[in-house]
C-alpha cells in the first residue's frame, strides 16, 4: 500500500484533455440505461393489470431477469479486445429494441422475455462504464463514480414523468416504445463519442485503487514521458484481492443493503406503493417519482466529493442512518403529497448516494487489479445476490404489504452499515482515508 500511494501521487491532480467529455459522454450512457429501467417502473403497475399478474409474480420475473445480468457482467474482465464504445454502443441499441418488443408483448410471457433480452444486454455499463471512468481519471474516482451514477440517475429522473404523461394521454405500450425511439436516438452519441483511455488499451490501465499504472501519469501531451518515470506495478488477481477483508465487508454490505437499493427495487415499487398502495394517478405518480430522482441526482455528486476528501466510511455511516429513516418515513407519512414529496426526496439523496460511494470504498480495497476485471466481480457479485431481493420484496408487498416490505428495506441499510463499521476498518488510521485526494 505504501508502494501505491508513492507512484499515487505522480498522478496529476487535474483534468487532462478529453477526460471531462468521458465523463460526460459514460454517464449519459448510464441515462439512457436508468430511463429504461425507470419508464418500465411506470409501466408495471398498468402492464400488470392489463395480464392479471401479481406482484409476486413480478418480483420473480425481476430476479431471474437480475440474477443473469449480474453474473454477466463478470464477464467485463474477460472482453477485454471489445473497446468501451463497443460494449456501451450495442447495450444502448439492445435496450431500444427491448423497449419496443415489451410494448408489443400481447400477455406476460412475451413481455418477461423482452424485459430478460433487455438485462442480457444492458450489463456492460456498471462495470466496463466505470472502469473506463477510473482508468482515465484514477486520482478523482470517488467523483467520476458519483458523476457515472447521476449520470444514470438523470435518466431516472426524466424517464418517469414522461412516461406518465404518455400513459395517461395514451396507454403504457406507446410510453414503452416512445422510450425505444429515444433511446435508439440516444444511444448514437455512444457510439460517436466514447474514445479510448490515454494510451491504454480496452481493460487495462490502473488499478482501481490508485490509478498509477502507464497511460495515467500526465497532462495531456505529456503521458509518454510520465510513464517512463512511473515503474509497473505488479497486477494482483481477482480472486486473491477479492479475500481481503474490505472487500469481502464491501461485498457483504451490498448484498444487505439491496433490499433498500438493489438492482430495480426503488424503481419498481416506489411507483407500485403509490399506484397501489396509495391510488395515485398516473401523473401523480410520475411527479413523485421525479422528485426521487432529483434527490438522487444531486446527492451522488454531494456525498462522492465529500468521500474523497473526509474517507468513505464516515459518509457511508451518514447514508445508512438517514437512508434508512427515509425508507421508513416514505410509508410512514400517509397519503399527503407535500410529506410524500420531502420523504421521496429524502430517499433520493440517501438511498441512491450509498452505492457509488461503497463502490469507491471497493476499488481502494482493490489495489493492483485491472479496473474492468475488478469492477466485472464487483458488479456481478453484487448485482446477482442483490437481484434475489427483488423477488423477497415483491412477495413481502403481496403477503403482508407495502409497510413491512419498506421497514425490511430500511433495516437493511442498518445491517450493512454495521458491517461497514465492524469489518471494513483498515489497519491504520492513516488508511482510513482514501491515499489520493483531489487536488
Amino acid at each position: 500500500m505504501g508502494a501505491g500511494a508513492s507512484q499515487a501521487s505522480a498522478v496529476p491532480a487535474g483534468w487532462r484533455h478529453g477526460d471531462r467529455e468521458q465523463v460526460a459522454v459514460v454517464s449519459f450512457s448510464h441515462a439512457i440505461q436508468h430511463a429504461y429501467v425507470a419508464v418500465l417502473g411506470i409501466v408495471y403497475p398498468f402492464a400488470l393489470a392489463d395480464f392479471h399478474v401479481s406482484y409476486a409474480v413480478l418480483g420473480v420475473i425481476l430476479s431471474v431477469a437480475g440474477i443473469v445480468g449480474g453474473l454477466l457482467q463478470g464477464l467485463a474482465g474477460l472482453v477485454k479486445k471489445y473497446s468501451a464504445r463497443v460494449l456501451l454502443g450495442c447495450q444502448n441499441s439492445g435496450m431500444a429494441l427491448a423497449s419496443v418488443l415489451g410494448a408489443l408483448s400481447p400477455g406476460m410471457v412475451a413481455f418477461s422475455a423482452a424485459r430478460i433480452f433487455g438485462t442480457l444486454v444492458n450489463w456492460p455499463q456498471h462495470p466496463v462504464g466505470s472502469a473506463h471512468l477510473v482508468d482515465r481519471v484514477p486520482h478523482r474516482r470517488g467523483l467520476v463514480l458519483s458523476a457515472h451514477t447521476t449520470g444514470g440517475n438523470v435518466g431516472t429522473l426524466v424517464a418517469p414523468i414522461a412516461a406518465s404523461a404518455a400513459i395517461a394521454a395514451f396507454s403504457w405500450r406507446w410510453a414503452l416504445a416512445g422510450a425505444g425511439m429515444v433511446m435508439a436516438l440516444g444511444s448514437i452519441v455512444t457510439w460517436t463519442r466514447v474514445r479510448p483511455g490515454h494510451g491504454s488499451s480496452p481493460g487495462h490501465g490502473s488499478s482501481p485503487g490508485h490509478g498509477s499504472s502507464p497511460g495515467h501519469g500526465g497532462a495531456a501531451g505529456h503521458g509518454s514521458a510520465v510513464e517512463r518515470s512511473v515503474p509497473a506495478r505488479s497486477q494482483v488477481s481477482v480472486r486473491s484481492a477479492l479475500r481481503r477483508r474490505k472487500a469481502v465487508a464491501v461485498l457483504a454490505a451490498g448484498m444487505i443493503a439491496g433490499a433498500g437499493r438493489g438492482l430495480g427495487v426503488l424503481t419498481t415499487y416506489v411507483p407500485a406503493y403509490l399506484r397501489d398502495g396509495l391510488h395515485e394517478r398516473a401523473l401523480t405518480i410520475g411527479v413523485l417519482v421525479t422528485v426521487v430522482s432529483i434527490g438522487a441526482v444531486f446527492g451522488p455528486m454531494v456525498f462522492g466529493q465529500i468521500s474523497d476528501r473526509a474517507g468513505r466510511r464516515p459518509v457511508l455511516y451518514t447514508l445508512y442512518a438517514f437512508g434508512a429513516a427515509a425508507l421508513a418515513g416514505f410509508v410512514l407519512v400517509g397519503s399527503n403529497l407535500l410529506l410524500l414529496g420531502l420523504a421521496g426526496l429524502c430517499v433520493g439523496v440517501f438511498s441512491y448516494s450509498e452505492q457509488p460511494v461503497r463502490q469507491a470504498l471497493f476499488s481502494d480495497a482493490m489495489d493492483g487489479v485491472p479496473a474492468r476485471a475488478a469492477f466485472g466481480a464487483y458488479f456481478a457479485i453484487s448485482q446477482s445476490f442483490g437481484a434475489l431481493w427483488i423477488a423477497l420484496i415483491g412477495l413481502l408487498v403481496t403477503d403482508v404489504g407495502f409497510h413491512v416490505a419498506f421497514f425490511v428495506m430500511a433495516s437493511s441499510f442498518l445491517a450493512a452499515g454495521t458491517v461497514i463499521a465492524v469489518f471494513a476498518r483498515d489497519p491504520t488510521a492513516s488508511q482510513a482515508r482514501p491515499e489520493v485526494t483531489a487536488g
